[in-house]
């Protein structure tokens, strides 16, 4: 760093210099992906390939279908024969390959009609586990006794423990359009036995996965199911997770499953989510033996996953808990995990995310004749966060403890443009506030803060789109006040009443009531009109030949009350003018820079504006600072004619609604002071009329010479 400070300009700018070293200090860290993703989305793709997976050959050891649950058809494995049916043989399956800017998706029909990658292109790497070789397992329904741990997405029908279907063919149908590509799979068009089908939708503008399962009974009697989809996740590069993955389950409190770890409570039995026993066990490299659980008593939603701190990437699953009531998680263990040879051949392994209709395995949902039951899950990635704290369809956060303070972060499965995150303390007073330009795939927003004693608990992170749309939060409550605006009122009305109209928006819990203030000419001063009403709009008596100008707040169900703009002409304004008459009340003047460098020219801008119904007789004059000197000036809109010298002076007349706009650059000399504002008073007059004042103030910054260190460099 004390090297960097020789590079610097051999000057620095008093305060603005320190503005703008704090702002660069306040950077922070920046975690993004590899890539970026592309602003313009270009569309959604699907195109037919295949794939070829080494494959023990199983097939020939399969029996005649027999007729399990809810009438469903399955096959048993004939072990002994397989264990002389000799080594892998490789097998070509049909891939379905789903692709936009983001994320490149497979399907396996022909497999359960799974999907087998989801593949993250700003990183590059799939997601699900994908198993390099088709291994029969002696796990799955009791009754069917096998099952292939084939990785990806799988749709577990009609009963627990992976269902019957995993491996057989689903037909499906292909929809396109501008909207994305959706590949409906069915298990059986039976109408003797329950079904179900699934639409895999891929958005053309989202690195995101819409799952629509879809359960029928088109029978005459009530028949009982299970349905569960299960993802076989394994995210980041080495298509097996670490010890520093992470299972992001919402909830306080898990109902065990099984477990092959005798510390831990036994099957059926209640345990706190995440740490048991001062065990941390939503990190896998604090787990034992294997472990299966549920979210207790039921799914919390709205969302599961895992992420890989080490890979630093993830997969989020986004549900609503009053329908797929289910959330199970699953992985092999870590100090003494199941053999992985159980289930393939490399060494690889994956934990498993399971959503289903009921609460847990030993639970049943009962389809009554002819009911259909659907919804609709949202599956995608997540990377460069460090990790995710909570996420919904529109985002992933984080907010985080570390030694120096916190790290929040931000991620979209979609391109947004304009994000506000705020960072209040739990009694909504503000920390920090960034308005993120950009955030996407591969576009993660990371800050590391400063928040002194206070806990991630003690913190509130929201996140909210450029038009007000809440994209989700940590700790989340309603900090966030309303905003109110006066709509657009004409230019003037001739009758002594003005319909004035306002509409409000609030964030999280809805707008309750409004103030509105009004101001009688530029020079008045604001003064409540209406307080705390419930209207959006009223009726304003006013004078004739005056000029009113409006503004609004609002209030919303939790108490919080948006602030005053301080727009020059108001939100909205007009004139009341009975008889017709020119109005001159929306002139203005300008100055940039506001604050120039020595030898930088200054532009003044100057709008003569006649917002009245009829024509104005204008003369403008504005007494130049004796320290500037004029450069140049002209008539940029409209005619009159233009004096330039120590005083500018402009004469000409300005018809009703429209303007005259002049411009005029000024620069510094020798005797221009640095660090003292300098103001020029512009004075508009109109014939019949009182003069206008408009002024604009700027200020050469002041040189301030700073000693180097000699030593140390």
């Amino acid at each position: 760093m004390r090297r960097c400070l020789a590079c610097l300009w051999p000057w620095l700018v008093g305060g603005w210099a320190l503005v703008a070293l704090l702002v660069w200090a306040d950077e922070g860290r920046v975690r993004p992906g590899p890539a970026t993703a592309p602003a313009r989305p270009t569309g959604t793709h699907l195109y037919t390939t295949t794939v070829v997976i080494p494959s023990y050959p199983y097939t020939s050891c399969l029996s005649a279908p027999q007729t399990g649950v809810a009438g469903v058809r399955f096959r048993t494995l004939d072990w002994d024969c397989l264990a002389t049916a000799g080594p892998p043989v490789s097998q070509t399956f049909t891939r379905l390959v789903l692709e936009n800017d983001f994320v490149t998706i497979s399907l396996l029909p022909e497999l359960g009609g799974r999907v087998y990658e989801m593949v993250f292109k700003p990183t590059g790497h799939n997601l699900l586990y994908r198993n390099p070789v088709l291994k029969p397992t002696h796990w799955g329904p009791p009754e069917q006794g096998w099952w292939l741990a084939v990785g990806g997405l799988e749709w577990c029908f009609p009963t627990d423990e992976h269902g019957y279907e995993w491996g057989v063919p689903w037909p499906y149908q292909i929809v396109s359009s501008t909207a994305g590509v959706t590949v409906t799979l069915y298990d059986s068009q039976a109408l003797t036995r329950p079904t179900v089908s699934v639409a895999v939708h891929l958005p053309a503008d989202r690195a995101a996965l819409v799952v629509r399962p879809r359960l029928v009974n088109p029978t005459g009697e009530p028949v009982a199911v299970k349905y569960w989809t299960n993802g076989m996740l394994a995210p980041g590069p080495h298509n097996t997770p670490s010890a520093d993955l992470r299972f992001l389950f919402p909830g306080d409190q898990v109902t065990v499953h099984s477990t092959g770890d005798p510390t831990l409570p036994p099957a059926g039995d209640p345990m706190p989510w995440p740490v048991y026993a001062g065990r941390d066990l939503s990190r896998l490299g604090e787990w034992r033996q294997w472990l299966g659980f549920f979210e207790a008593p039921q799914a919390h939603g709205p969302f599961a996953g895992v992420y890989d701190v080490e890979a630093d990437e993830g997969i989020v699953r986004l549900y609503p808990a009053d329908v797929a009531r289910g959330s199970k998680g699953f992985a092999f263990g870590w100090a003494d995990p199941l053999p992985s040879e159980w289930w393939t051949d490399d060494g690889s392994a994956y934990v498993e995310v399971h959503g289903g209709l009921a609460p847990t395995f030993w639970d049943t949902v009962t389809l009554s004749p002819g009911q259909v039951v659907s919804w609709t899950e949202v599956w995608y990635p997540v990377a460069g966060l460090g990790g995710v704290s909570t996420a919904t369809e529109q985002a992933a956060l984080r907010l985080a403890p570390t030694e120096e303070g916190a790290v929040v972060g931000l991620y979209t499965p979609a391109v947004h443009q304009g994000v506000a995150l705020h960072l209040w303390r739990a009694d909504c007073s503000p920390l920090y506030r960034w308005e993120v330009k950009q955030v996407g795939p591969g576009m993660p927003f990371v800050r590391r803060v400063e928040v002194g004693p206070l806990t991630a608990e003690e913190l509130r992170l929201a996140a909210v789109s450029q038009d007000g749309t809440p994209l989700g939060g940590v700790n989340l409550a309603d900090c966030l006040p309303p905003t109110a605006t006066v709509e657009t009122l004409p230019l003037f009305v001739t009758t002594t009443t003005v319909s004035v109209t306002w509409r409000g928006q609030d964030v999280w819990s809805g707008v309750a009531s409004y103030d509105v203030q009004v101001r009688d000419g530029y020079e008045g001063e604001w003064t409540d009109w209406l307080t705390r009403t419930s209207a959006a709009g009223a009726i304003f008596d006013g004078q004739d030949g005056h000029t009113y100008f409006f503004r609004a707040r609002a209030r919303d169900v939790a108490g919080n009350t948006g602030v005053w703009g301080d727009e020059e002409w108001g939100q909205a304004f007009t004139s009341v003018l009975l008889t017709p008459a020119p109005v001159l009340a929306t002139t203005r003047k300008q100055a940039e820079p506001s604050a120039p460098r020595l030898g930088q020219g200054v532009r003044y801008s100057v709008w003569v504006s006649n917002t009245g119904n009829l024509t104005a007789a204008v003369t403008l004059t504005d007494r130049l600072p004796a320290t500037l000197a004029l450069v140049s000036g002209t008539v940029q809109k409209g005619g009159g004619s233009l004096w330039l010298g120590e005083i500018v002076a402009w004469e000409g007349e300005v018809p009703p609604g429209s303007e005259v706009r002049l411009a005029y650059v000024l620069t510094a000399t020798e005797s221009t002071p640095t660090g003292a504002p300098l103001t020029n008073t512009l004075t508009v007059v109109r014939e019949g009329g009182e003069p206008l004042v408009r002024r604009a103030v700027v200020t050469y910054w002041q040189r301030l010479y700073l000693p180097l260190v000699q030593k140390g460099f």
